[in-house]
């Protein structure tokens, strides 16, 4: 008995292409997701929105005002997320779970500035942007030796 395989290289193709529907689906399960109010006891509309641009567009740090409101909210309406810590690891900070926790508190009491990615990432979970598109303008393949 023979078993054909695709070459390496259709094997990578079947991969990406995978990989890329399970993003789509995951992009659609998006724009079902409920609907919530934001803080109703903070006006983040006294504030500039530089916060919500990309980088490319001029974005610029929120203020610790800003964060503390929205980090707060959120962690207020989803009970899996009611800590610092869990916040921080679900925006993706790394390290000891002291660590993220003093990052967060650091990030909402203004001692340190929310880098642009956890916040870009905080903002495209909760809807506030789009998730960016970067274009595929080739696949490089390796060189096989």
């Amino acid at each position: 008995m023979e078993i054909e395989l695709r070459d390496m290289g259709a094997q990578k193709d079947m991969v990406r292409r995978e990989r890329v529907r399970e993003a789509i689906d995951e992009l659609m399960k998006g724009l079902d997701a409920p609907h919530l109010k934001g803080p109703e006891t903070f006006n983040y509309r006294d504030y500039s929105t530089k916060h919500l641009l990309t980088e490319y567009q001029g974005w610029e740090p929120p203020p610790h005002e800003v964060v503390n409101a929205w980090f707060e909210h959120f962690k207020s309406n989803f009970p899996d997320y009611s800590s610092d810590l869990k916040l921080g690891q679900l925006l993706g900070l790394k390290g000891s779970s002291g660590n993220a926790d003093r990052r967060m508190r650091a990030f909402r009491l203004g001692e340190r500035t929310v880098p642009y990615g956890v916040w870009r990432r905080f903002l495209v979970m909760t809807g506030r942007v789009s998730q960016e598109i970067i274009p595929v303008l080739v696949i490089v393949e390796d060189i096989e030796s």
